[in-house]
């Protein structure tokens, strides 16, 4: 029987060796709709390097990907979020910091049945930490298992959250947020992946996270991750994650409806 954990973590190596490879040597750079919205050579590299990965194991496969271009270059059959069995793949979450060599970006794979993550890895490329989880068998990271714990109100809470690249209104809501959680917060961070933000949650690194606007290759993987380490994950009204999400809250159980809170205080404003 195949194991699809063990499938992801390696689709996720194959990717993060392609963007080491390619670290320092950024090349074809361009944006996708709005200027602060980036693709590289990286990026399709990566993804092809990913979903051949596991196509090589799982015959007739099929793939959502961030980067449509990888479909044809890798030779694979494009998903659909409402596939019944489909993998989800973001073959570099953190493009920004990778072309600016801030050393926080991924690769996230996350297999996706009826709509939930059911096996799902995460490599943080700079640290070479893989964090992966699956259905009712926990997360790991780098094979040690977590569990999310930590900080049970504001004032001694690390939160971490993320900017849209919209820079109208739904930056607006977000700096609106983002002050709510700041003034009692212990502090905020802002690394640039969100996948990593969701895995940082459950390692314990930080206490939540919070990020507007997202999409489902930025989430899957990391929100398995949370949910199997014994963390809450929602959306911003408190309903669970599906592949519909795109407003996320991740935090430990305790925290976790202080953040919601929070942003419904912002929302109302």
């Amino acid at each position: 029987m195949l194991d699809l954990r063990t499938i992801a973590e390696d689709a996720a190596r194959a990717g993060g060796a392609v963007l080491t490879a390619h670290a320092g040597q950024v090349t074809g750079i361009r944006t996708k709709g709005v200027a602060t919205d980036m693709v590289t050579a990286a990026d399709i590299a990566s993804g092809v390097a990913v979903v051949r990965s596991i196509a090589g194991v799982m015959e007739g496969a099929r793939f959502v990907v961030e980067e449509p271009e990888v479909y044809d270059l890798a030779g694979v059959a494009r998903g659909s979020l409402d596939d019944d069995f489909v993998w989800v793949v973001d073959p570099l979450d953190g493009t920004t910091s990778f072309i600016h060599s801030y050393p926080c970006y991924s690769v996230s794979v996350a297999c996706v049945a009826g709509g939930r993550p059911v096996a799902g890895a995460v490599l943080n490329v700079p640290r070479d930490e893989m964090v992966s989880a699956a259905t009712a068998a926990g997360a790991t990271s780098n094979g040690v298992r977590l569990e999310c714990a930590g900080a049970s109100d504001m004032p001694g809470a690390l939160i971490a959250t993320g900017f849209p690249y919209d820079r109208g209104a739904a930056l607006d809501r977000q700096l609106r947020i983002f002050e709510r959680v700041l003034r009692p917060a212990h502090d905020v961070r802002r690394d640039g992946s969100a996948a990593i933000d969701l895995c940082n949650v459950a390692i314990g690194r930080t206490d939540g996270f919070w990020e507007t606007a997202l999409k489902p290759w930025d989430m899957a993987a990391g929100v398995l991750v949370v949910e199997e380490s014994g963390g809450a994950v929602t959306d911003f009204d408190g309903e669970p994650w599906t592949v519909s999400t795109r407003d996320v809250v991740a935090a430990n159980t305790v925290l976790h409806p202080v953040l919601l809170g929070l942003i419904a205080e912002a929302d109302r404003r």
